[in-house]
């Protein structure tokens, strides 16, 4: 860990010339070098905060064959800011939006996540919310018994699956527009 920039600056919220603002370059063990920074004013007490990738690698996608419940539960899957996994099989995808959220999980801790966002569904949408509790069921039968595909895209390569049983994930490196360009 090294820090490449500090300076104290003038706050973004309240004006104030007590912003401290830090860069840090930080290796990870998944995502390689990382820039951290990190803001704080001592006036008014606003926060920032946010990681930025250092280094970038070949677009990929990673496609996840879970043969059963063991390979949910002992398969890890990564996802990085800019990772999207979809899973044509399950009928879903999650976008990384404007910041997304990385994550280091397992494949089961995954969709549990995905259950969560649901039944946030369910809530924000109440006239589909049977259509929503049969996906959450298949979900569910999904987790204990396999038998489905997951896809990771990433466009800056960070994101990955682990597999528990060898050769049920491949990697395809993708071209500019997104056509696979070889597989290992």
């Amino acid at each position: 860990m090294s820090v490449v920039f500090s300076t104290e600056a003038t706050c973004p919220v309240c004006g104030a010339k007590t912003f401290r603002y830090v860069e840090v370059l930080y290796d990870t063990p998944f995502f390689g070098n990382v820039l951290i920074q990190s803001g704080y004013c001592q006036t008014c007490g606003y926060r920032f905060f946010d990681i930025d990738y250092a280094e970038v690698g070949r677009p990929t996608r990673v496609i996840f064959t879970a043969q059963d419940g063991t390979d949910v539960a002992k398969s890890f899957l990564i996802r990085s800011k800019t990772g999207t996994i979809y899973s044509p099989d399950l009928g879903f995808t999650l976008e990384p939006g404007s910041h997304g959220e990385p994550m280091i999980t397992t494949v089961e801790g995954f969709l549990y996540k995905v259950i969560d966002y649901a039944e946030r569904l369910k809530v924000l949408e109440p006239e589909g919310r049977e259509r929503v509790d049969q996906f959450i069921q298949r979900v569910y039968k999904k987790i204990e018994e396999g038998g489905f595909t997951l896809v990771v895209e990433d466009p800056l390569g960070k994101s990955l699956v682990i597999p528990y049983r060898e050769g049920t994930a491949r990697v395809e490196y993708l071209d500019a527009i997104g056509q696979p360009q070889g597989s290992t």
